[in-house]
């Protein structure tokens, strides 16, 4: 879905917004504290439900107010979501109401692109995780109901292992079984979608870090070789002690290894950065070969990156047919990379929650 009109609501300091004939890039400038970076959490709430600051919805519903109203529509969608203070939401699409943020997600494949940050690498197994569950949820159809079976399965077992420190082994039979048949599904489906991917990331790779060698290992968050079953049996009274489940696909990893040690460990800021850059980079290449088109907001582009990288970026995200919309303090460099690239784009001021085209 490519957007052609937005509407933005009531989100912090963005009263009421209507942008009209949007383009493949779309670039927002203006000083800090102007409402740039709140446009991008606008269309990340309706493309997850969620925003990317804040996990409280009266931290980014406006003021005095009782909730914020995101609509977007393209040449053969309309999508919109009401946000309300305390976290309901009511989702349409072309005018019915859904049930579930998924069939947003689906239409609106949305990838975050933050410069400065370095998270994925340096806070553990999670964002990696989720990271790989964004691109499974996006490439692999059976994906999402076998992930809330299993969901479902591990609440249900971490409950009872919270609640009976006595629980014997056939107490749990039950649910043993059934984590572990999903969970062994679901590692099979990760497995396929990793190999994949890392023939999509060594391209990438290439591109942003030539001179680095960085190998993708995907870790399944238990063994493997003897089954999850076997894991839940044998750590049976461990589980038990600290009252939830240690292993599982819940516990899974990407794990990125460079040949003298784990990334993390030896690449300086900059190159954690670049890093990143392809490991999404090449999510959307991936999309991209299965004919869907992903949205990007890319935060702050001059403020990390490098005139070298910023070039690089603009261009491989216009070769992948993606919708961008940049947030920027200095927006010549993005002119110019746009110029010199031939990409067709829009250009925003941003001004104390008001925004304004600026003629090209």
């Amino acid at each position: 879905m490519h957007i052609t009109r937005l509407n933005i609501e009531r989100v912090r300091n963005l009263k009421a917004v209507a942008l009209l004939g949007l383009q493949p890039f779309n670039v927002f400038y203006g000083e800090n504290g102007s409402g740039k970076t709140s446009i991008l959490e606008a269309i990340h709430l309706l493309a997850t439900g969620r925003s990317f600051r804040t996990h409280i919805p009266k931290n980014y519903i406006q003021n005095n107010t009782q909730d914020a109203i995101v609509f977007a529509q393209s040449n053969s969608e309309k999508i919109g979501m009401k946000k309300h203070i305390s976290g309901e939401q009511l989702i349409k699409v072309n005018g019915d109401s859904v049930a579930t943020q998924g069939q947003l997600a689906k239409i609106l494949p949305l990838q975050h692109l933050e410069p400065q940050s370095t998270d994925i690498i340096d806070y553990g197994a999670k964002p990696r995780r989720q990271m790989l569950d964004w691109l499974m949820f996006h490439v692999e159809p059976e994906f999402y109901s076998t992930w809330q079976f299993y969901a479902r399965a591990l609440k249900q077992r971490n409950s009872l292992l919270k609640s009976n420190r006595h629980l014997s082994l056939s107490d749990l039979e039950p649910w043993n079984k059934m984590l572990s048949d999903y969970g062994e599904i679901l590692h099979s489906l990760r497995s396929i979608v990793v190999d994949r991917w890392k023939a999509f990331f060594i391209e990438d790779l290439k591109a942003l870090l030539p001179n680095l060698d960085i190998e993708m290992e995907y870790l399944a968050g238990y063994h493997s070789d003897t089954g999850l079953l076997n894991d839940l049996t044998n750590y049976h009274y461990k589980d038990l002690e600290r009252g939830y489940t240690e292993y599982g696909p819940h516990r899974a990893d990407i794990r990125l290894k460079t040949p003298i040690g784990d990334a993390d460990v030896i690449l300086s800021r900059g190159q954690k950065k670049l890093l990143i850059m392809a490991l999404k980079l090449s999510q959307i290449a991936m999309l991209h070969a299965c004919n869907k088109e992903t949205v990007v907001l890319l935060d702050d582009l001059t403020a990390e990156l490098d005139l070298t990288a910023q070039q690089r970026l603009i261009e491989r995200l216009s070769q992948l047919g993606s919708q961008v919309f940049i947030t920027t303090l200095e927006y010549e460099s993005v002119k110019n990379h746009l110029h010199d690239l031939s990409i067709t784009y829009q250009l925003f001021n941003v001004e104390s929650g008001q925004v304004r085209v600026i003629p090209q």
